[in-house]
């Protein structure tokens, strides 16, 4: 059981040891998973690239896990769980005369993929992240419109946001644990230095851009106890921001390639990063020193690396299609 198991620290990390392996492999070509565990830890969603299925496993008792494949009539790009019940990801129009052509929040069930809520949105959504609790989403929409914060509970609105700048492509977008703070890092189409936004949680927050030292970012992380956010990009360099002071404060060096993905252990003291087709690895947050290191060999993929909500686990997603699981034994 997963609750037996140690928690991970920086002082046991270097001894991380694959521990099961959730599949089956899958036969199509992928270029990487994006991962996600419910907040109570014992499900996993997994979303490969090049049109593949849905599947989420519990993973309470392992090496195996108990899986499930959905696959929606239609192309899901992100999607997350907000507890082990329900999957929400972002739906195309239903051409309903409720919804005619505006896309879909929706809602399906962990038991069999079926339909549970859906909500008609104003504006597509290029980008969708939740809250470590699963409490809120974000929803980072097409330039010139304004981003959601999206309450799953009520599942109505909690606020929204100033409308985005023109010309800007957003790569990624996160929430801190207590739904304060919203962040997003994007590349303009001009070149100007700006490439991190941040926002207070408020009705029509204005965002404070900030510029990280690299051409390109596309990953970001909140810590879980600390007012402080990671952001990655193409540089072997993790850049640290103080939301209170609201400026770059430190950087984080000796990164095995370019930080991709990035995820904290529930303390804060430890952060996965998965890098462009190196595998990942396992880092102490004070100082960036490099604990642990895995890899299957496939550089033509980089997917998402996570611990899980417990930290007893970290989860990554393999070049075949399984999604790997990592920790510590007794």
């Amino acid at each position: 059981m997963t609750s037996s198991r140690p928690v991970i620290t920086p002082a046991n990390a270097s001894r991380l040891k694959r521990v099961g392996r959730l599949g089956p492999e899958l036969k199509a070509a992928i270029s990487g998973q994006r991962l996600a565990f419910s907040p109570q830890g014992s499900g996993v969603l997994a979303l490969a690239s090049g049109g593949t299925p849905l599947r989420w496993w519990d993973v309470g008792t392992l090496p195996d896990g108990l899986g499930r494949i959905h696959e929606p009539r239609f192309e899901v790009e992100v999607a997350v769980l907000p507890d082990a019940e329900h999957i929400v990801t972002v739906a195309p129009a239903s051409l309903s005369p409720a919804g005619l052509w505006r896309p879909r929040l929706v809602s399906l069930s962990t038991k069999d993929g079926t339909l549970t809520r859906e909500h008609h949105l104003s504006n597509a959504v290029t980008r969708l992240a939740m809250s470590s609790g699963g409490e809120w989403l974000l929803l980072i929409p097409l330039e010139g419109d304004a981003p959601l914060v999206w309450d799953v509970k009520t599942w109505r609105p909690r606020c929204e946001l100033a409308p985005m700048d023109m010309g800007v492509s957003v790569s990624s977008c996160a929430l801190s644990p207590d739904g304060r703070f919203a962040a997003a890092t994007f590349s303009p189409d001009n070149r100007s230095a700006g490439n991190l936004w941040l926002w207070e949680v408020r009705e029509g927050a204005q965002p404070v851009t900030l510029s990280i030292g690299a051409s390109s970012v596309w990953s970001l992380a909140f810590h879980p106890t600390q007012p402080l956010l990671v952001v990655g990009g193409n540089t072997e360099e993790v850049a640290v921001v103080d939301l209170g002071q609201r400026r770059l404060v430190k950087v984080l060096t000796g990164f095995n390639g370019y930080a991709c993905n990035l995820g904290f252990n529930p303390q804060g003291d430890l952060l996965a990063v998965s890098w462009d087709g190196r595998g990942f690895g396992v880092h102490r947050f004070d100082t960036g020193e490099a604990l642990f290191h895995a890899s299957d060999g496939d550089d033509l993929h980089t997917s998402d690396a996570l611990f899980s909500p417990d930290g007893r686990l970290v989860a990554w997603g393999q070049g075949d299609g399984t999604v790997g699981l990592w920790g510590v034994e007794d």
